[in-house]
């Protein structure tokens, strides 16, 4: 288990270093012509916060759509929010070590701690929140900073 969760949580820190580096990047979902969140020029995003989700297998039809569609129009507007990715396992993934029995993956970057303390006590992140969470069997919660 130990093995698992830190192979997961890996792939999440070598996903988060390439985000970091890019200069945009779209949601899950998002076509070309849709919205971008870009993270400021030349700003550093070195904190990041990664969820994993678990859903419940009596949640209601279309939570996951839901999910994926709501988190860049209530997640993705909180001021703090410096980059946004969502979505479910991905279809190719690192052999051998890929966690892929979780539903949904959430990865949020933010330029401080105090960035991540404000987003989670935005009204925003308490309406996915309180939207989502009793459709939720597991919950997992990685938050880590960029190494100096």
């Amino acid at each position: 288990m130990k093995r698992t969760i830190w192979f997961g949580l890996l792939a999440f820190t070598a996903l988060a270093c390439l985000l970091n580096n890019t200069s945009s990047f779209t949601q899950a979902g998002d076509k070309a012509k849709d919205k971008k969140i870009v993270p400021a020029k030349g700003a550093a995003t070195p904190y990041v916060h990664t969820v994993i989700f678990y859903v419940k297998k009596d949640a209601p039809k279309g939570t996951l759509k839901g999910m994926i569609d709501d988190a860049p129009t209530l997640l993705g507007k909180i001021p703090t929010v410096k980059g946004l990715r969502i979505g479910p396992p991905a279809a190719k993934h690192t052999p051998k070590v890929a966690v892929t029995d979780y539903d949904l993956g959430l990865l949020v970057l933010f330029e401080n701690y105090e960035g991540l303390k404000t987003y989670l006590e935005h009204p925003l992140h308490l309406e996915y929140v309180n939207r989502y969470e009793k459709h939720l069997d597991k919950v997992l919660v990685y938050d880590f900073a960029q190494g100096k």
